[in-house]
């Protein structure tokens, strides 16, 4: 009885385990036309990233973008036109990006969206923000 106790026990938690793998942003249900705008946005800038594409990622920033990033442990911003020149340094780590299911929470024409990203081995809470101008969402900055 004790064996199979422990051999159901392991098949419950290998099958919780891989459940929360399973949770990525391709498989997120929007719950409004925003949403599924908003989770376009993020899949193109996965796919961006990961396809090397600087100019595909630059199309998602809003031209107001203060995007932050580190250096150590400081943080600094940088305009859109700033990241340029970092975005093209940061490629050619060539570290692919996973983004997990969001949380969106859209308030007018602003978002914030609340996302695990895992960029190469390591994982980190991050949030998007983001604007809706002219009937398209883009990214204005972020934190992780």
């Amino acid at each position: 009885m004790k064996k199979i106790t422990s051999v159901l026990f392991c098949v419950i938690l290998t099958l919780v385990v891989l459940a929360g793998c399973v949770a990525s942003l391709k498989r997120y249900k929007p719950k409004s036309p925003d949403e599924a705008a908003i989770k376009e946005l993020l899949i193109k800038w996965e796919e961006s990233w990961n396809n090397q594409d600087a100019r595909g990622v630059l199309m998602l920033l809003n031209e107001r973008a203060e995007l932050m990033y580190r250096v150590g442990n400081d943080r600094k911003f940088a305009t859109k036109r700033e990241y340029v020149d970092m975005l093209l340094e940061r490629m050619k780590v060539v570290l692919k990006l996973k983004l997990g299911s969001p949380k969106i929470k859209v308030s007018g024409n602003k978002a914030d969206v609340f996302v695990d990203m895992k960029l190469g081995n390591a994982k980190t809470a991050f949030t998007y923000y983001l604007v809706k101008e002219n009937g398209s969402w883009s990214i204005m900055g972020w934190d992780y």
